[in-house]
């Protein structure tokens, strides 16, 4: 028996969302097993790739997740291809958490841009840090619980399952760096009919050769490119996840990219969850009664699980890459916004947030900084 998808997660399709349904159910029929007529909703998260809710006649469910529509911005982003082609690979040959992948349509003729169908899971989005709802005392379980199943991620041989073209063997952040900057500057000139401009990140040529001054141990495993609280699914009752989502930026790289992202709430301040209308969630200073997770006990378990060494080498770098590219990514959604292509309904909110994101990245350089002063004092 289904239970049903909470109002709060989907609505109807929104004005220049639509499929072509007739197209649509014509492919779906000829790709997998499935019961027409279908169903569409649309989801109200997620801030890249429009994502629809698939009803069929048996009322079985399914996600479809497409490129946008118009001119994109970025010819990297936004490859649901590549996310099919992650998530049949882990699904098929590890025991990594992800849904099950049933088809890929790259003609572009059936609903305007390449899809893919994904199996819809019956769980748990846990989408604020602070996990209001889960009891006090079993927090740090759930924090120890996405620790352990990335490095079950970063632990997977990617040779072995068909992912050695995924990326480049070497030279992640440097790379990173080089299309974040690029891009960025793009998207800073985005405008709309007004000739309103998106606007450049602050102090980013300062950044730049603080990067170039660190430098960051390379190391390559099969990242997921936006781990985090919200981007898994959990078991209805237990701290357990049943599936990763949202793998739009998976690629090769340096793992220590994934575990900056998932720990980024610890950066930035308890109290803008407080603010009106923010979309930023924070967990540094947090009263003890929140029982909120402890950087370092986290830090040393993904040590363990990997085999390595603790402290982790190279982490304040990652810390502030992963910072720097959240921001890029909310002007990109800013951008988005702009030139009418945003595909949630909160895009407008995340698109004005980056400049603060931006002046936290350069306050966390900030600290680095100072510390490394005294400790030479």
């Amino acid at each position: 028996m289904h239970t049903s998808v909470p109002n709060t997660l989907v609505g109807a399709v929104r004005k220049g969302h639509e499929l072509n349904k007739q197209r649509l159910s014509e492919f779906l029929a000829s790709a997998m097993t499935i019961d027409l007529p279908i169903q569409l909703k649309q989801f109200n998260v997620g801030q890249s790739n429009p994502t629809y809710l698939v009803t069929d006649a048996k009322e079985r469910r399914f996600v479809l997740r497409k490129k946008p529509a118009g001119q994109l911005l970025s010819k990297t982003a936004h490859a649901v291809e590549r996310e099919y082609r992650v998530l049949h690979a882990l699904g098929e040959h590890t025991n990594v958490p992800v849904p099950k992948v049933f088809a890929l349509c790259e003609d572009t003729s059936v609903v305007g841009t390449p899809f893919y169908l994904m199996e819809y899971l019956e769980g748990r989005v846990l989408s604020d840090v602070r996990l209001p709802q889960i009891p006090n005392s079993e927090r740090p379980v759930y924090w120890r619980a996405l620790v352990d199943v990335l490095s079950e991620l970063h632990k997977v041989d990617f040779t072995r399952i068909g992912l050695e073209s995924f990326g480049k063997p070497s030279g992640y952040y440097q790379r990173q760096l080089r299309s974040l900057t690029r891009v960025s500057e793009a998207q800073a000139e985005a405008s709309n009919e007004r000739g309103e401009q998106v606007g450049a990140l602050s102090r980013l040529n300062e950044l730049s050769r603080w990067f170039g001054r660190q430098g960051c141990a390379d190391e390559t495993t099969i990242v997921h490119g936006d781990f985090k609280m919200d981007n898994v699914v959990w078991h209805a009752s237990e701290p357990k996840i049943i599936g990763i989502l949202d793998w739009e930026l998976s690629t090769l790289g340096n793992p220590r990219s994934d575990l900056a992202n998932l720990l980024q709430p610890l950066l930035i301040p308890f109290s803008v969850n407080f603010e009106k209308d923010s979309v930023l969630q924070g967990l540094r200073d947090a009263p003890q009664a929140e029982n909120a997770p402890n950087e370092e006990e986290l830090l040393q378990r993904y040590c363990r699980n990997m085999g390595r060494s603790y402290p982790l080498d190279g982490w304040e770098y990652a810390k502030v890459f992963g910072l720097f590219r959240n921001a890029v990514i909310q002007q990109g959604v800013a951008a988005r916004v702009m030139k009418g292509q945003a595909s949630s309904s909160f895009a407008h909110l995340v698109g004005r947030v980056f400049p603060r994101t931006m002046d936290m990245t350069m306050a966390e350089v900030d600290r680095i900084e100072a510390r490394s002063r005294r400790s030479k004092l």
